[in-house]
Formats: C-alpha cells, structure tokens, sequence
C-alpha cells in the first residue's frame, strides 16, 4: 500500500516537472515571438514600410502557412473524439454469386423439325452461323442425343 502512494508520488512528481518544463518553454518562445514582432514592427517603421505592405509583399509563404494551420485545425477534432471499440457496426459485403458456365450444346448443321414450340416448322442449319433459339433452348433441355434422335430429319 505504502509503496503504490510512493510509485504514484513520484509519477506525479515526474508528470508535474514535464509539464513545468513545457510551460517554460512555451514561455520563452512567446517572449522570442513577441520581441521578434516588436524588432520587425520597429524595422518596418525605420524603413517607413507598412506592415500591410510587407504582408503584400510575402502573401505567398502566408497562404501556405494559413493552409497548413487550417489542415491541422480541421484534424484536431477527429482525434479529440474518442470512440468505443465495437460501437460501429460491420458492414457486410454483398458476395457476388458466380454462374454456373452455361452448359451449350453443339447442333450439328441439317435440317431439323418436330420441335415442341413450333412443330411444323423445318429449321435449316448452315455449317456456319448462328443457331435458333428454339433448337438450342429444347436440346439443351432434352440433350443433344435425344434432340437428334427425335427432330433431326434425314436427308
């Protein structure tokens, strides 16, 4: 018991030098901060040069300051914030379900009827082009072999 108020003593002892050092600090670079302005504002008078114009004058390396100070301004708050772990929900990512390659039946060029859809008509085939619908959708139901056996007709 009496040494955890001692470890916590001299941690507060140590917290407390680390901030008295910190505040000299900043101490000493306003007062540098202050002369220099004073020195600056003093040359400025010398040479009968507004401050205006000087400001004019490096409007550049101004702006790129004021842009930095604004980035670390508009950073601040979202470190400030803290949140809970686990608070935010997951989002789950919608799979995207892969098909199934289309199993795709060779018809074989000829002519072929007595099709289900349409049984009287006579479909021609080349060697080349495209298929019917009407063939392919029935031998792919039925199968190529039993499409042939049953529609193709013989020449």
């Amino acid at each position: 018991m009496k040494r955890q108020r001692q470890k916590e003593i001299e941690s507060l002892r140590n917290r407390l030098a680390s901030l008295e050092a910190e505040q000299e600090r900043e101490n000493r670079e306003r007062e540098t901060l202050d002369s220099a302005q004073a020195e600056l504002l003093a040359t400025l008078d010398g040479a009968d040069i507004s401050f205006e114009a000087y400001v004019r004058c490096f409007i550049k390396d101004i702006r790129k300051i004021l842009t930095r100070i604004d980035r670390e301004q508009s950073k601040e708050p979202e470190t400030a914030i803290k949140r809970r772990p686990g608070s935010k929900k997951q989002v789950t990512k919608k799979r995207k379900r892969r098909s199934k390659p289309a199993v795709t039946v060779k018809i074989p060029a000829g002519s072929y009827s007595n099709i289900p859809a349409e049984p009287e008509k006579v479909f021609l085939v080349k060697e080349k082009g495209p298929r019917p619908k009407v063939l392919k959708a029935y031998a792919e139901k039925i199968g190529l072999d039993a499409f042939l056996e049953q529609c193709r007709l013989a020449e």
